[in-house]
């Protein structure tokens, strides 16, 4: 393990002379032990880092910067999401989105208008735990990129931000030609309320084509705890992608929806053990004691963590907390 170096450690000036060896290789393993390192004088050499003339030597900076902070951090990794070489540029976009700093933020929004897809998107995903609203514009606009993940990334900050203005703008993007546009237009959609406009946008996503899609739709529905999606949460029961099943069984206990006790009862006999495990826990957020005959036919599943919940959820049904 490398030793951590104070700014004004000397055991630094080695390392220091490392970052300015001939050798590539030499320099690249100084870069990543000043990943340990703390103070000024660390940051400066990662930042020189950034130029190399080796990409191996750019790369590990920019990895290495993800204990720095300041706006000069930043900076240098936003320019580095020019970078000729790929997998700095893919480093450089990790590192910045690691970064939560609303001071940045103006820089951010610049670069969201970049001419670049990929500094575009990179810039728009560094955005997104920022929750600036000042980055709606710029999210807005993404939304008419030709380039999917820049309209994906758009649509994470919207989704952060819990923008209801934003609103017509998902509901068009939910007809997307990109499924992973579609999927995250459906987790953009979280801040809907019950009963409001929206919602039959996010239900015609457990439809969707894309088994991904119809996932993202019934987590949506489970964190919103929508009524109005019980039917079609009961009819996504029978969906031939068993992750897209496990969803729409957490949604329905979420929602604690009575109707869905027979359907959760027979998902106990499904060889899919997280199915199962849902399907125990929702039947027990429900407590309907309906759900009591199978559950208790399932009560020796294989799976321990599935007799856990069964038992637990046998409890709830008949009533004990």
């Amino acid at each position: 393990m490398s030793p951590v170096f104070d700014s004004f450690d000397d055991d630094l000036d080695d390392v220091a002379e490392r970052c300015a060896s001939a050798d590539a290789g030499v320099r690249r393993v100084a870069m990543m032990e000043l990943a340990e390192s703390v103070g000024s004088a660390a940051k400066v050499l990662l930042l020189k880092g950034l130029g190399d003339p080796d990409a191996a030597v750019r790369a590990a900076a920019a990895k290495a910067l993800d204990e720095h902070d300041g706006a000069d951090v930043v900076e240098g990794l936003v320019r580095s999401l020019e970078d000729a070489d790929e997998a700095v540029r893919r480093t450089a976009a990790d590192t910045l989105a690691e970064k939560k700093e609303p001071a940045c933020g103006p820089l951010l929004i610049e670069r969201a208008a970049h001419a670049d897809p990929f500094v575009q998107a990179s810039a728009l995903r560094a955005l997104r735990e920022l929750v600036l609203p000042d980055a709606l514009s710029a999210a807005l606009k993404a939304l008419q990129s030709p380039a999917p993940e820049v309209r994906r990334e758009g649509l994470g900050v919207i989704g952060y931000l819990k923008a209801e203005e934003a609103l017509p703008a998902l509901i068009a993007t939910a007809g997307d030609p990109d499924p992973s546009v579609r999927r995250a237009t459906m987790a953009a959609l979280v801040f809907l309320r019950a009963g409001g406009p929206g919602i039959a946008t996010l239900l015609a996503g457990l439809s969707d084509e894309n088994w991904q899609v119809r996932e993202e739709a019934a987590v949506s529905c489970a964190k919103i705890r929508l009524p109005e999606a019980t039917s079609p949460l009961i009819a996504v029961m029978d969906d031939p992608v068993w992750q897209v099943r496990t969803k729409a069984a957490n949604a329905l206990g979420r929602i604690r929806a009575p109707a869905a006790v027979e359907i959760l009862g027979r998902a106990l006999t499904s060889d899919i053990s997280n199915l199962r495990k849902e399907a125990a826990a929702a039947l027990g957020e429900i407590a309907d004691p309906r759900g009591l005959s199978a559950l208790e036919a399932a009560s020796d599943d294989p799976d321990p963590d599935v007799r856990k919940l069964i038992h637990w959820a046998i409890g709830r049904c008949q009533g004990r907390p």
